[in-house]
């Protein structure tokens, strides 16, 4: 194999493929992306075996052929070669990978491209085309809601779903870790309903390449999906990337239902956003090592977030407010506030509560399709 390649797009897409190899695999070919070079192309692949990306970019070939190298270790040296173009050859004698560029010579170690694992079908039984900044937008908004361990294998999980509503077709995202559950909708075309459920791993390596494609004005992307399977194709100018991850199996919790995402409220909250996290930080230096406790009281004109007695101390902050409703009193953790406050894009946040036993709703003032749902705390 020998190719000539423009070494700022060949960082790009070696940057997002190497996210999908294995970060802790035994077998050291999990540990490599694929690199093929053929006709006018150059074609690599990664997988950890769960998720798997294929990435074609055009280049000079040279000499045709194919081998496999360590994706950090390759990343890493192409990053600090200064040249706008660099020459990638593979000798087959030596089993080496040299990398050139006009000051710079690595040799690197390979394994033979036969022993790496074949890449599933891309599905094709249903295709969805999307627009490429309503994905991004959807996954932003949930995915801080999953933690990536839990007694739970569905709530690791993201779940992308369309469904009629009576108010028009709806693109539903929904994260949830059984403490939290953010949801969002928006508005789509999409005429089939379907509901899949995607590994939280996976989804923040495609959020990657979606963020990618909208810094190169990829306006649009195609989702395949099959019982199993689920595949987001991009075509970005003249790269092509297709990356594909297993579902699960099985049905996301029925959320929707009023004893966990509640509609009738007897108290209203209103603060501004910047105050309130200031105020959380605050209190969290006394709470963070128990779940970041928080207490929050409503007191006429304001509410006052207090830590209670902690092994290190007590404390309590007083923050402006606009308050509708029945005085309440409840605890929480105050990181997960602060996570939703990070994706905000108003500048009021909105507490939604029915009593300081049942979960809270919060939100932003003026949008009616985004809402994020807490278990309260009870301070022992």
């Amino acid at each position: 194999m020998k190719i000539s390649i423009e070494t700022a797009k060949l960082i790009d897409v070696i940057d997002i493929s190497s996210r999908f190899v294995a970060k802790n695999a035994t077998l050291p070919i999990l540990q490599n992306i694929y690199l093929k070079a053929s006709i006018d192309n150059i074609i690599i692949r990664a997988t950890d075996m769960e998720k798997y990306v294929e990435i074609e970019l055009p280049c000079k070939v040279s000499l045709e052929g194919a081998v496999t190298v360590n994706a950090r270790t390759f990343l890493d040296i192409i990053k600090s070669i200064e040249d706008q173009h660099i020459e990638i050859s593979a000798d087959q004698k030596t089993q080496v990978v040299t990398i050139k560029g006009a000051k710079d010579t690595f040799d690197i170690n390979w394994i033979s491209a036969s022993e790496y694992v074949a890449l599933p079908e891309v599905p094709r039984e249903h295709t969805v085309s999307l627009d490429t900044q309503t994905f991004a937008q959807g996954v932003e908004k949930v995915e801080y809601a999953v933690t990536e361990k839990n007694f739970s294998p569905v709530l690791t999980w993201v779940l992308i779903k369309s469904k009629k509503e009576d108010d028009g077709s709806k693109l539903i995202f929904v994260g949830t870790d059984s403490f939290r559950l953010s949801e969002y909708k928006t508005k789509n075309t999409i005429e089939n309903e379907f509901s899949l459920i995607v590994p939280k791993l996976s989804i923040n390596d495609i959020q990657r390449i979606t963020e990618y494609g909208i810094s190169k004005e990829c306006d649009t992307m195609k989702i395949f999906y099959s019982e199993n399977l689920i595949a987001f194709e991009f075509t970005i100018n003249d790269i092509k990337i297709i990356a594909t991850s297993l579902l699960i199996q099985g049905n996301f919790p029925e959320y929707d239902r009023e004893e966990i995402m509640p509609k009738q409220f007897n108290t209203k909250i209103l603060v501004d956003k910047a105050i309130c996290e200031k105020a959380i930080k605050k209190i969290g230096i006394l709470t963070k090592d128990i779940n970041n406790f928080i207490q929050i009281e409503s007191n006429k004109d304001s509410i006052i977030i207090s830590s209670g007695k902690t092994d290190k101390g007590a404390g309590n902050t007083s923050i402006p407010a606009i308050i509708e409703g029945e005085a309440v009193s409840f605890g929480i953790n105050g990181r997960y506030i602060t996570d939703f406050i990070r994706i905000m894009k108003e500048d009021e946040l909105l507490f939604q509560i029915v009593d300081g036993q049942k979960p809270l709703v919060i939100g932003e003032k003026s949008e009616k399709n985004y809402k994020y749902v807490i278990r309260p705390l009870i301070n022992n």
